[in-house]
């Protein structure tokens, strides 16, 4: 077993993130009374819609004073749990005055020429959606942007398939080279005539798509890549697990750590903490020995494949972090690992 189902503290994406409020957690507390529930977008920091009237979703709007409520509109939509966290937004994928959408300013204006890897997790609304569509995505822009129902912007990373899911999460994803001018970004479909099928019977209609964690981080190299294996890759990284007594980055090592290596040449990384841990069989210096040996063979392989060995730092912890204690349910094998931290 290499991987384990014990996530690691893995930070650099959120950092590096240039989309505030990303995954709609952050809220306006000072607000206390909006217009009417199907206008509700205001509660949500950084964001606001980008034509007509999206839908935020969070529990904080239980504490809003709405003048006009209409009762349980948002049920209507669909019972997805956001993907992360307590929010999410909502909003109609349709052509002409019918279409929605929300807008962001970016942490800082994309550099001209530059790479930007982009994805977002969207899920069709079943309550409401007579179709799905693969016409959603991200429009880039040097200005906030003033989309009308007549509006033809074509989006600058959209859907490779059709998002018909109602009970998971897609992702949608792509990368972006950048003018140099751009400094916000739009969520949704931003034309006419989306593209998708009826999911209930005659021609497309509308669908309507729950949005969550949206992610903007700037490339270092795409020497090579194709979009879609940079789409394929892993951004949320888990502990390394050895076998009891091994130390050797062995086949399927050496294949669990790919994904890393992938990651820290293509972004901007300044960091890369190798920590090696084992359990508690032997001595005390013994064990230390042992995590210092893995971290250094998963070193020697980080190095042959590329990476600049100025970048990495190794941490011999031996048996002083466990992650299974007595009476864990978990494996106790989870000891023997190795995380990477990547800053």
């Amino acid at each position: 077993m290499i991987t384990s189902s014990r996530g690691q503290n893995f930070e650099h994406s959120k950092k590096q993130n240039l989309i505030p409020n990303p995954s709609f957690e952050t809220v306006n507390t000072s607000i206390k009374r909006m217009d009417m529930e199907m206008q509700n977008f205001g509660i949500l920091q950084n964001w606001k819609p980008a034509i007509n009237s999206p839908d935020a979703y969070h529990p904080q709007l239980e504490l809003v004073r709405f003048i006009h409520k209409s009762p349980n509109f948002l049920n209507q939509f669909g019972d997805q749990d956001p993907r992360t966290g307590e929010g999410k937004v909502g909003m109609y994928i349709a052509g002409g005055e019918y279409k929605e959408g929300v807008t962001a300013k970016l942490r800082q204006p994309l550099g001209a020429g530059k790479y930007y890897y982009f994805h977002m997790y969207v899920s069709l609304g079943e309550g409401i959606s007579n179709s799905c569509t693969s016409s959603i995505g991200a429009y880039f822009s040097a200005r906030s942007p003033k989309i009308t129902g007549t509006s033809k912007l074509p989006l600058h990373i959209e859907s490779s398939k059709r998002v018909c899911d109602t009970k998971g999460w897609a992702k949608v994803c792509g990368v972006y080279r950048a003018k140099g001018t751009e400094k916000y970004i739009s969520l949704g479909y931003f034309s006419d005539s989306p593209r998708g099928k009826s999911v209930k019977g005659g021609n497309y209609d509308t669908g309507y798509y729950f949005v969550d964690d949206v992610l903007l981080m700037e490339m270092r190299s795409t020497k090579g890549l194709i979009a879609d294996q940079v789409c394929n890759m892993a951004l949320d990284f888990k502990p390394i697990e050895f076998l009891v007594g091994e130390s050797e980055a062995y086949k399927e090592i050496k294949e669990a750590l790919d994904s890393y290596i992938q990651y820290v040449t293509i972004f901007n990384v300044n960091s890369v903490k190798i920590i090696g841990h084992a359990d508690d069989a032997g001595s005390t210096f013994e064990n230390e020995i042992m995590s210092s040996v893995r971290a250094f063979n998963v070193k020697a392989y980080m190095i042959e494949k590329g990476v600049d060995e100025s970048l990495i730092e190794v941490i011999a912890a031996g048996e002083t972090a466990p992650i299974v204690t007595e009476g864990s349910d978990l494996d106790p094998e989870s000891n023997n690992r190795v995380e990477i931290k990547i800053e």
